[in-house]
This record gives structure tokens, sequence and C-alpha cells, in this order.
């Protein structure tokens, strides 16, 4: 599920964003980093999720800085 729009949509349509180092939040394309996922389906999506805060409560609490132009 989209963490900006909330649709539904298959994993791998969606791009999964997990918490790397600092917690920052970083973009895992292959899917193999560890931890808790938070998923967007495009860009708009991203601008909608920082604007609903969407990031901080998918992780928890434990996000840091999200670097908008990683989606692309």
């Amino acid at each position: 599920m989209c963490v900006g729009c909330g649709s539904k949509r298959p994993q791998a349509e969606l791009t999964r964003f997990v918490i790397g180092a600092g917690s920052a939040i970083v973009v895992d394309r292959k899917r193999l980093l560890p931890g808790r996922g938070a998923y967007l389906c495009g860009v708009g999506c991203m601008t909608a999720a920082l604007k609903r805060k969407a990031f901080g409560r998918a992780f928890r609490g434990k996000a840091g800085l999200v670097d908008p132009s990683q989606l692309g």
C-alpha cells in the first residue's frame, strides 16, 4: 500500500524506502535492505507522503530526513 495516496497495488509496482545510516530514508531499489519498509507509487505520492508526515508513522517515529530527489 502506498503511504502517499493510500492506493493498494502489487508490491512490484511500488518503490520501497527503508531507514539507512543516520536515520536517513533511502530508496531500496533491489528490496534487499533490512528493516521495515514504506512504499510509494510515484513522485506525486512522495509530495503527499511528506505533507501528511506518513514516513514518520510508517517507520514508527524513527524516520529522519527525506530527500525527495531520490525517487526519480
